[in-house]
């Protein structure tokens, strides 16, 4: 059996940043109480299902996963541990926001088991992180970091944002050197992306927001991928860089196409090619869990078709991008016959690299990713 990995959401925030599109909502204390005893009867419902399956990856994300106590956390792992079947050197991966988090809760953590630590830090800047409407200033940053290395997290990843409003190539390289004093083990620098669901994307229609020209965050893109592997990162994926053994292996998993399982609101799973997705409401995701045991929205049964463009789509995410080969073996078919049509093109544009065995983004095709996949999906 292949290995699974677990996701598991936790969707209360102590604020909905102007940017952010994923499945988040206030902080209720009364109903996030329910909801973990919703997620733990959710992980009773599937355990039996998985009972063959080892897991190699567990994520705690959200939401602010450490907006709860440390005691609800120590009890939710507690009982993915003692219901499946865990790698011996399992990762496991907890987000947190340097607004909710203290020594004593690291340290606590820590001790339940958790060995995988991403702060969400954004920026450096206390007229960024203002605009971004985080709720951590600059200096609880630095604190938390060090206080996760006091705390035994040799595996510590920090999240960053580039391509801001007013933002300049100067100040973002500031940043990276922020950043790189820290010597996180993991990096992630994502460029701004204007969800049409925030209220950045509103603004951004009534013209209140002016971005950088696409130009500088280029450079950005450029300027981050040669500052961060000059201090020994390697750039894995589009947005991801690691120190040599530190990527995060429940992000490779997705982008290999592994199997994963989704517990909580809004959370999605992936298993013997079905696709099924919870309902997003933390309330009547609770409903549901106490009624059934699941609270799945969605299902989709993938065809062999839609397999091989999400193959493409997460595979091209990648640096070392697709083996050919080990493509026509999972499907039965000619990868030229599919898409030999639309790889000419783009390798005239000089958007990928392309021979029998691999195929890959440029360096060029990185930054242009998206419109890039789109070809293959379309």
């Amino acid at each position: 059996m292949n290995p699974l990995g677990i996701y598991l959401h936790i969707p209360y925030c102590l604020h909905k940043c102007g940017y952010c599109d994923f499945n988040s909502h206030p902080e209720n204390r009364e109903e996030s109480e329910v909801y973990v005893s919703a997620l733990l009867s959710e992980i009773d419902h599937y355990a039996p299902r998985l009972a063959n399956q080892k897991v190699s990856t567990i994520f705690f994300g959200g939401g602010t996963p450490t907006i709860l106590s440390p005691a609800n956390l120590d009890k939710i792992l507690k009982q993915v541990k003692n219901h499946f079947t865990l790698s011996p050197d399992c990762e496991i991966t907890i987000e947190a926001n340097p607004a909710t988090i203290k020594l004593e809760t690291l340290t606590q953590i820590r001790c339940s088991g958790f060995n995988r630590i991403s702060i969400g830090v954004q920026s450096f800047d206390a007229e960024e992180l203002k605009l971004l409407e985080r709720v951590h200033n600059e200096e609880e940053i630095h604190t938390t970091i060090d206080r996760a290395r006091l705390a035994g997290f040799d595996n510590l990843s920090i999240d960053l944002m580039f391509g801001l409003p007013g933002q300049s190539t100067e100040k973002w390289k500031s940043h990276l050197q922020q950043a790189l004093e820290k010597k996180p083990d993991h990096i992630s620098a994502y460029s701004l992306t204007l969800e049409p669901a925030t209220s950045f994307y509103k603004l951004n229609e009534r013209g209140l927001l002016t971005l950088p020209p696409e130009e500088t965050q280029l450079e950005m893109f450029q300027l981050t991928i040669g500052t961060l592997q000059s201090a020994g990162y390697e750039q894995y994926e589009i947005s991801n860089y690691s120190r040599p053994g530190f990527e995060s292996r429940h992000n490779l998993n997705y982008w290999d196409n592994g199997e994963y399982l989704g517990l909580g609101a809004g959370a999605s799973s992936y298993l013997n090619a079905e696709r099924f997705k919870n309902t997003n409401l933390p309330s009547r995701y609770i409903r549901e869990v106490q009624a059934t045991g699941s609270a799945v929205e969605s299902t989709e049964i993938l065809t062999p078709l839609h397999a091989m463009g999400e193959t493409i789509m997460l595979g091209l995410r990648r640096l070392k991008g697709i083996a050919i080969k080990d493509f026509e073996k999972r499907f039965q078919i000619s990868f030229e016959k599919v898409y030999g049509k639309v790889i000419d093109p783009l390798l005239k544009d000089g958007l990928i690299t392309f021979n029998q065995n691999h195929m890959a983004l440029s360096r060029k095709g990185l930054f242009l990713a998206d419109s890039v996949i789109l070809k293959f999906l379309a």
